[in-house]
């Protein structure tokens, strides 16, 4: 039977190739569109891949909506959308893939039960219910370290934080040295929050994602003989203070990356040969992780909107494809005091936020009578 669609495979070196397992290509998704939408309808992907249909709709004048539950495909679609130079778009990660395993496993129905095994397995001691009723409770044994386990239904938020810190000031009288907190998932600026409370010795440590696998395949007893399980430091972005030039009626804002603190690599699924090179790259230039960061000059603290972007691969920035550009400087219209937002995605797919103020001298003043 004849291809009554007549629509050939992509070329091998066509610009809309991506090298995406199961890419379509554009003209089939353009046929499509136009059958069966008008200018200005809203078209949905819920299975985006390398985001051909989000991309053909933004093309026809459609408004549109893609999402992935795979990492790499949000990371391909990204820069697709950014190469295109579509309109501004909102992204966002509302991924919890632990809250779906405890709901799934059989063995810990309720939070409480699944926090002691957790609290047994970072080596504290949970409370007695005549010491408190809240089983998300526990101490280090000899030392006046509190530990609080959040809930795998849950992200752990500033809220979080606030909550360990007045339990540290509070429970069993207070006087702890140091509260600990060990969360499933997180909200992308939770590292703000932990900068706000560093003074109040907070450690904030990850659960392994795959702890729900390992209990069901291992058990509890054997996972506490082995020492297997290991809780390690958060990622997160660090900037340098911005510097902010007045240039007339415009800013000049210098953004630049400082730093990048990467999950410990006992929690990224390589082997034993890669998590030894990936320790390696940590400790000679840990920003080379960077996959994609984007910065908003005038964040407002709820919706982020993307002025500017940087990503491996792109050579506008610099002549080098395998590493984003690390500082910048932006021209923005004058404000005396401004929130600038960076957001970085790593090659894992982890991504982490910073937000940075400033105070900008005002402009000088220019035209007859100045000096």
């Amino acid at each position: 039977m004849p291809d009554v669609w007549d629509i050939s495979m992509i070329n091998p070196v066509a610009n809309e190739r991506l090298g995406y397992a199961t890419q379509k290509p554009e003209a089939l998704l353009e046929r499509v569109l136009n059958a069966c939408s008008n200018e200005g309808d809203l078209v949905c992907d819920f299975f985006g891949g390398s985001g051909t249909t989000a991309a053909v709709a933004e093309r026809l004048g459609r408004r549109w909506i893609t999402c992935d539950i795979g990492k790499p495909a949000s990371l391909v679609m990204r820069k697709r959308f950014i190469d295109q130079e579509v309109k501004p778009f909102l992204y966002q990660s509302i991924g919890d893939y632990q809250k779906e395993a405890f709901r799934n496993n059989k063995r810990y129905k309720h939070v409480g039960d699944l926090s002691q095994v957790v609290l047994g397995l970072y080596g504290a001691l949970p409370f007695t219910p005549e010491q408190t009723n809240d089983r998300n409770f526990g101490y280090i044994k000899g030392t006046r370290t509190l530990v609080m386990v959040d809930s795998p239904n849950r992200l752990t938020t500033a809220a979080t934080i606030r909550k360990a810190v007045e339990a540290k000031a509070s429970l069993l009288g207070g006087d702890w040295d140091k509260v600990v907190v060990l969360g499933w998932n997180f909200a992308f600026d939770i590292s703000q929050a932990i900068q706000k409370y560093e003074a109040s010795k907070v450690e904030v440590l990850v659960i392994p994602p795959d702890l729900l696998d390992k209990l069901a395949k291992k058990g509890y007893k054997k996972l506490i003989d082995d020492r297997s399980v290991r809780f390690s430091s958060l990622q997160y972005l660090v900037a340098k203070p911005l510097a902010v030039t007045p240039s007339g009626e415009l800013d000049e804002i210098d953004v630049e990356l400082e730093n990048y603190v990467l999950l410990s690599p006992d929690n990224i699924p390589l082997d034993d040969k890669d998590k030894e090179k990936l320790q390696q790259v940590l400790e000679r230039d840990p920003l080379s992780l960077i996959e994609y960061w984007s910065i908003d000059p005038d964040y407002d603290g709820i919706t982020f909107r993307s002025t500017w972007q940087d990503y491996r691969e792109n050579i506008e920035n610099d002549n080098d494809p395998l590493h984003c550009v690390y500082k910048t400087r932006l021209r923005v219209p004058h404000k005396d005091s401004r929130q600038v937002c960076i957001k970085a995605v790593d090659v894992f797919g982890f991504e982490s936020q910073v937000v940075e103020s400033s105070l900008t001298p005002s402009p000088a003043p220019t035209g007859e009578g100045s000096s």
